[in-house]
């Protein structure tokens, strides 16, 4: 089925009211969703900030520190091995848990795994660096791989009119898992002892250990969810455990958001009042953490009772692989590539020629980075071509998804590529550098944390509530023009704060709404980028797509630093203003021309019609599922949309430069 084709003129407009848009965060997969990204988002900040910390305390050097933060490159190369989760089965568990499923449950119990490995790693020696390297690496790639089966499981989850909420969700659940794994971790190892004047190893192990069993919460979640690609043959354990989990999920969502938000406006009044008023008094705070503590000692009982409750199932998704052999010749091809391009980028280093300029050190890495995954490929190429590998299942491992996306689009799929490579640019090659301007405009420590690790995390969650609620509400497109032009203009705060430092309202100003633009770019690119996504290749084609996202702005955000010390910070956030847009045009010409979400489901027949759904509600997979394919495109905007953004931002640029 094509996604590039005209839309009639007389087509109705779908619009909904804003009560309508928010009625979407009811439905019970927004919870599924809530706990699988907090699941997400645990893993990345005990390989960055938390591990830092600690490798710090135990009286590593900074040189060291630095190098276990290559343990996290699993998450720009995912989309390699991406093409090995749609092909590959596990065993036993895909018959028993589904595609997804499966997948999940491997990936999060190696990631609790490798956190407990971690925390039996006393990394006071540098004798011991090695285990803890190595632990921290399968860290870093079992996460990634959650991703990647999360990504494809919220894909084929709902149609794409929720994805825009479920991905607001998700990233609200990612963020929150961050701030657990990040604050969260920091405030357990202070509080088991450990600090920059007196290190404890068992502080920090404890901590770990904590984080570890924090990661129960995903895998308990996946086995209360269903399977979107199968037909579930229990359908009445099926909603029974999703009942019960949902129950759950209030018992500790409810109180937990109303206790969360008083102790944060607590917090934000005797940081600005510089007060000591306790708003929850303290002879109730015994109770409070008795119960969540009950509450979480209830989780692994809630488990057992959901592996013994799993439905019967029969998997509709068709695999790659049909025999033992081929799972093995796929993982071989694999990692040989992966060889070859760890081999091409060493051997590259010396030979590529070094500039001084950040543009022409940009290019260069670019240059670098395509040489290497040029020679991977031609390595599996001749792997293949020697009989590693039968060439139809390499075809339809690697290739076919990719071509099945160019079939979709067309040429117009370079289009979408640029867009995609480029929307997230202006904010991220901004905030790379973000903490590095903060303390050179005289803020300390505390003020950072404070306003970037309280105030603009709680904003930026909001921001992805409110592109859920925008993407609902318009039509994509339009929220995705929204988006960009937030996460470009608010870039000028930053250049007010350039002129006003140390001003903490000045760079409260910033942080709020720069955050809050993200957020809500985020929330609304990701839905953007599931449409984009087949139904038939979801794993392979998001981990690209996401792969790609960030490749571009982060390449080009290692060189932010250059750029300030030759032209100035001012120079450099109207730079990353400007850089966003060209991006409002491309937005433009996408919605003009290209139908995002069209995708084709083959995971059924038309004849399935009395067949129960994966999920036991009543849904049906056929060959045109509704709840697959079901966005309908508004008329296009006319061309008086993209002048008055046109006319908005240079008048903006006008009264900010004036006024500086």
């Amino acid at each position: 089925m094509s996604a590039v084709k005209s839309v009639p003129p007389n087509q109705p407009a779908v619009k909904k009211s804003w009560g309508e848009a928010a009625k979407a965060y009811l439905d019970p997969r927004v919870i599924i969703m809530l706990f699988l990204g907090f699941s997400a988002g645990i893993p990345i900040l005990l390989i960055f900030s938390s591990l830092s910390l600690w490798l710090r305390e135990a009286g590593i050097d900074r040189s060291v520190v630095t190098m276990f933060s290559w343990a996290a490159l699993g998450y720009s190369f995912k989309f390699i091995w991406a093409p090995l989760i749609d092909a590959l089965p596990v065993p036993f568990l895909t018959k028993w848990l589904g595609r997804r499923r499966s997948w999940m449950v491997v990936s999060q119990l190696l990631i609790i795994l490798a956190i407990f490995l971690m925390a039996n790693v006393n990394p006071v020696s540098e004798d011991v660096l090695v285990y803890m390297a190595g632990a921290a690496v399968l860290l870093g790639f079992s996460s990634a791989t959650q991703d990647i089966v999360i990504d494809a499981y919220r894909i084929e989850l709902a149609p794409p009119s929720m994805q825009s909420i479920l991905s607001s969700i998700y990233v609200s659940g990612y963020r929150i898992g961050m701030i657990v794994a990040g604050a969260g971790a920091l405030y357990l190892a202070d509080f088991f002892g450990s600090n920059e004047t007196f290190y404890s190893y068992e502080a920090w192990r404890n901590t770990y250990y904590i984080m570890a069993g924090v990661m129960t919460l995903g895998v308990l979640t996946t086995f209360a969810s269903y399977e979107p690609t199968a037909e579930t043959l229990q359908s009445k354990k099926q909603k029974g455990n999703l009942k019960v989990f949902l129950i759950y999920s209030a018992l500790l969502l409810i109180p937990g958001l109303i206790f969360g938000i008083i102790y944060l406006i607590n917090i934000l009044i005797n940081t600005v009042f510089d007060s000591t008023l306790a708003m929850i008094p303290l002879m109730v705070m015994p109770a409070i953490k008795f119960y969540f503590l009950a509450l979480v000692a209830c989780a692994p009982l809630l488990l057992l009772y959901f592996i013994i409750n799993q439905p019967k199932i029969i998997n509709k998704a068709p695999l790659v692989a049909e025999t033992r052999e081929d799972y093995v010749r796929l993982v071989a091809l694999f990692v040989f590539s992966v060889i070859a391009f760890i081999a091409a980028y060493i051997l590259m280093g010396p030979v590529l020629p070094e500039f001084e300029g950040a543009f022409s050190s940009f290019f260069v890495e670019t240059l670098h980075l395509l040489i290497s995954l040029g020679v991977a490929i031609v390595a599996g190429y001749a792997l293949v071509q020697v009989g590693l590998v039968k060439k139809e299942v390499a075809m339809a491992t690697w290739v076919e998804p990719i071509l099945d996306f160019f079939r979709r689009y067309g040429t117009k799929a370079l289009l979408l590529l640029a867009l995609i490579g480029l929307y997230r640019i202006s904010d991220i090659v901004a905030g790379v550098i973000s903490n590095v301007f903060y303390q050179d405009m005289g803020f300390s420590k505390t003020d950072i944390a404070n306003a970037v690790k309280l105030v603009g995390v709680i904003m930026a969650i909001a921001g992805g509530f409110l592109g859920g609620l925008l993407a609902q509400r318009f039509r994509m497109m339009h929220a995705m023009m929204i988006g960009a032009i937030l996460a470009c203009a608010t870039n000028l705060l930053f250049v007010l704060l350039t002129y006003n430092p140390g001003s903490l309202p000045f760079m409260y100003v910033a942080v709020i709404f720069d955050n809050l633009a993200a957020g809500l770019a985020s929330a609304v690119f990701i839905a953007f980028l599931s449409a984009l996504t087949s139904i038939r290749f979801t794993a392979v084609q998001y981990a690209i797509f996401s792969s790609l996202m960030t490749l571009i702005p982060k390449v080009m955000g290692g060189y932010s630093g250059a750029i300030v010390d030759n032209m100035g910070y001012p120079f450099f956030f109207i730079f990353t203003f400007a850089i966003g847009i060209p991006i409002l045009a491309l937005i433009y010409y996408v919605d003009k021309h290209i139908v995002i979400g069209d995708n084709d489901d083959i995971y059924g027949d038309d004849d399935n019609s009395d067949g129960n759904s994966s999920n036991g509600m009543g849904d049906k997979l056929s060959k045109s599922n509704p709840n697959l394919s079901d966005t309908k495109e508004r008329p296009r905007v006319s061309e008086r949309w993209l002048y008055l953004v046109f006319i908005l931002l240079f008048a903006m640029y006008v009264i900010f430069k004036n006024y500086i």
